[in-house]
């Protein structure tokens, strides 16, 4: 049997904790989405010099607006400051342009590693059959 596919990612497993954590507080989810928002306004404003044929900021605001629940969209906070390296609920100030990489990154990584296999799987099952046992 041939090894899988590099890009065969069923989920979000190797970028989101799935183990139980506690809801975030209700200050806690405030200060988290007010942090993530203005990170995503702050990426947007700013003139990337490499044009892509998506948005990065819409695709990590629609992936965390989309979350079905509330309890989703907790962990999608979750794994977004992780990946940013940033406190959720600190307001410490950091340096956007460098914070701008990281960003585009993990933009990068859910497409790639998320939202293109699933893409695949609806369009050939013969490519990743695997994907259908998700």
């Amino acid at each position: 049997m041939g090894s899988p596919s590099p890009l065969h990612q069923s989920s979000l497993e190797g970028v989101i904790d799935f183990s139980r954590e506690p809801p975030l507080g209700a200050e806690q989810r405030i200060n988290a989405k007010r942090r993530f928002y203005r990170i995503v306004e702050h990426v947007s404003d700013s003139k990337s010099s490499n044009k892509r044929t998506y948005s990065r900021p819409r695709l990590v605001r629609f992936t965390y607006e989309y979350a079905l629940c509330e309890e989703s969209r907790d962990n999608f906070l979750r794994a977004f400051f992780r990946a940013m390296a940033l406190s959720m609920d600190g307001d410490d100030e950091f340096d956007y342009e460098e914070l701008g990489s990281v960003f585009f990154g993990f933009a990068d990584y859910l497409l790639d590693n998320f939202f293109l296999p699933c893409k695949a799987r609806r369009f050939d099952r013969r490519l990743y059959p695997s994907l259908f046992y998700c």
